[in-house]
């Protein structure tokens, strides 16, 4: 089901309305909702240097930057025309700059009202100086649905696109401590064209969100905009505008107190230096491997077993779609993004290191009444096509080219990859890292140098931030022994292929799991084995795999079971389903500080204790493949103090701490 609707209807809340566009006489983009030009008629691209770079210090203050990251932020993404010019500005700098200061441009976008693909490509077609980056643009541009997206444009220029309402994205973003932007180009129509958007609480948040010292530029010079800039904790004057306009304004952040974290129990750490060990590498470690080194970290990474991906990322194929309901609830919320991340991650990927994959779609089944109930809630949602379309019986069985006889749901955007050969993929493109196989980690202990880890071989290993990617291992530990983890067995058959299931040729699940052939085998799953990490292969596990298949789908006629022909693996799971990833928390001091927590309302409370540069990626279930490239890059921006790319809320929900923090909260004693 699609649903339209203009700029002003009532939309769910997860989705995001599209712009309506006019073409003016001279051939400039108008908004029909707000009867006003996305550029200047007489020269946009001209415009947007001059009000948004110049009036920033842009691009020179790339030079002299304080760290390596430039951060810019804008309130309407419109075009996408800033970002473009910001881009080609920061290329310019950098082939003139080979050893500057600023090696990589993170900008980041609010739009309420995106373009079409097909409305933003012809609005780009005016500026041929563009082209190239506006191609890379239009090549990652995102399904329209809200909240971030981000997108990877090139080795060093991250765009982070927030799709929905600035006054609910803004209070939504994590400014950490001090802040993350260093510029802002405060855009969006007109004040008199739009204003809702320019209010003294959009101002509060620009300020909270930019760093000390981050400027500020408009093109606009009312003065209900100064006065409240400059109440929120702006510099800012007057300035000669661009072209024929008189006036627009432009400023800078003062350095005033800040106001304390909202929610300090939530807060996120960053990292303590510049070498991060990581333990575990199965996709999780891999990927967050991939995330740190591509940003020039020094990473070492240690593994108990004599080769990557020997634990529950050892699969041969492993299904990746996302996980929606009808609510979209919490888990739904977390799952859209980091599949969309995720694949468009994976296809970056692949062109640089093959691994074997597939988007061939996944096919949901209406297999009893209680999944025909769950689709129909999952369509009463009206997601967009793009990501989950409705099928009949017989769209079933055309869609996967078996006789299923039953209708369902599918997941044209989804499809299957090789676990083991993504995490060497993932390993292969991480740079030049440390890999120390065979290495068993037995303790952790932080003194004033850093972490120390220590290993059943006694090797000792040193290093700024440590991050526990094990698994449910990782609570043998004593800093993490009381997390929430636990472990769930999962075991797999590889099942010959027939002349029936070689007309397979999407992924199909229904209470289990099948795969389409590769290399004469397909995969049929799986068990779900709580709190059991036994790795011996049981034959009845072989059966009820193969029953539930046969009886799903009979049409596939007898599949003699292959004794011993699958394997076993041991994922960690939460018991909300979702993952862990974050600071390792200080249990007994969280406990100690937050108690009795309703009654003190008002009262400043401390920042959240933990494991200072000891970090958590774990609890990734039977959904690695789907979250794990997100998750990384949300770890590896934490530790680097860059912008985070999920809202405050999905963050908390990912907290290794929430678990307890749910029960203090509400004043319930934690056992």
């Amino acid at each position: 089901m699609t649903v339209f609707c203009g700029p002003g209807a009532s939309v769910s809340h997860r989705f995001i309305t599209t712009a309506r566009l006019d073409w003016n006489d001279q051939g400039t983009p108008v908004a029909t909702a707000f009867d006003d030009v996305y550029f200047s008629n007489d020269n946009g691209l001209a415009e947007t240097r001059y009000v948004f770079l110049g009036n920033n210090g842009l691009p020179q203050r790339f030079a002299d930057h304080d760290r390596e990251l430039f951060v810019v932020a804008e309130t309407g993404f419109g075009t996408g025309l800033n970002f473009l010019a910001t881009w080609q500005a920061f290329a310019d700098y950098k082939r003139q700059h080979p050893q500057g200061n600023t090696r990589r441009l993170h900008f980041i976008s609010v739009e309420k009202f995106p373009l079409s693909r097909d409305d933003l490509q012809l609005a780009l077609r005016q500026w041929p100086e563009l082209t190239i980056l506006s191609e890379h643009l239009l090549a990652e541009y995102p399904v329209l649905v809200d909240g971030c997206h981000r997108l990877q444009l090139a080795e060093d220029v991250c765009l982070d696109l927030w799709l929905g309402d600035v006054a609910e994205v803004l209070p939504q973003m994590d400014a950490g401590l001090a802040g993350r932007v260093d510029a802002w180009y405060l855009d969006g129509f007109a004040p008199g064209k739009n204003p809702e958007m320019w209010t003294p609480e959009l101002f509060a948040q620009l300020a909270r969100l930019a760093r000390s010292g981050a400027t500020l530029a408009t093109f606009t010079a009312a003065g209900f905009v100064r006065r409240g800039l400059i109440e929120a904790g702006f510099d800012v004057k007057r300035v000669k505008g661009f072209g024929r306009k008189r006036e627009m304004l432009a400023g800078h952040r003062r350095s005033d107190v800040r106001a304390p974290c909202p929610a300090p129990w939530y807060w996120r750490r960053p990292g303590l230096g510049e070498h991060t060990l990581i333990v575990g590498a199965g996709v999780a470690g891999a990927a967050l491997a991939r995330s740190l080194g591509r940003r020039g970290q020094r990473v070492t990474l240690l593994e108990q077993a004599g080769a990557p991906a020997q634990g529950a990322s050892g699969n041969r194929q492993g299904a990746i779609y996302p996980l929606l309901n009808g609510d979209h609830d919490t888990l739904s919320q977390f799952y859209l993004p980091a599949f969309l991340y995720g694949r468009r991650a994976l296809e970056r990927l692949a062109r640089r290191q093959p691994f074997t994959h597939d988007w061939c779609g996944v096919v949901q089944l209406a297999h009893d009444d209680k999944s025909g109930n769950k689709i129909d809630k999952l369509m009463a949602g009206a997601f967009p096509f793009e990501l989950v379309q409705p099928l009949s019986a017989e769209e079933v069985n055309n869609t996967t080219g078996i006789e299923a006889n039953l209708p369902g749901v599918a997941y044209p955007l989804g499809g299957w990859v090789c676990p083991y050969e993504l995490t060497a993929a993932l390993l292969a493109d991480a740079g030049e890292i440390d890999c120390h196989f065979n290495t068993r980690v037995i303790s952790l202990a932080r003194n004033h140098e850093g972490w120390q880890v220590q290993t059943e071989s006694g090797q000792s290993f040193s290093a700024d931030n440590v991050v526990l990617a094990n698994g449910h291992a990782l609570t043998a530990l004593a800093q993490t022994e009381d997390l929430a983890l636990y472990p769930v067995r999962g075991q797999v058959n590889h099942q010959p292929s027939t002349p029936a299931l070689t007309k397979l040729s999407t992924v199909v699940c229904y209470e289990g799991y099948l795969t389409p052939a590769w290399q004469g085998l397909h995969c049929v799953g799986a068990s779900y084995d709580r709190r059991d990490a036994g790795l011996d292969y049981r034959n009845t596990d072989e059966a009820d795999n193969l029953i539930k298949l046969q009886t799903t789908l009979p049409a596939l006629g007898e599949l003699k079971a292959s004794p011993g022909e699958g394997r076993v693996g041991i994922r960690a799971a939460c018991r909300d389903h979702l993952p862990l990833a974050g600071a390792a928390p200080d249990r007994p001091a969280q406990l100690a500080d937050y108690a009795d927590m309703p009654r003190r309302a008002g009262q400043a409370l401390p920042l959240a204790a933990d494991h200072a540069g000891l970090y958590v990626l774990s609890g990734l279930g039977s959904r690695g493949m789907c979250s794990a490239p997100l998750l990384a890059e949300l770890l590896a921006s934490q530790i680097l103090n860059e912008p985070l790319p999920l809202g405050r809320e999905l963050l908390d929900a990912l907290n290794p701490n929430r678990h307890w923090l749910r029960k203090l909260l509400k004043g319930k004693p934690v056992t």
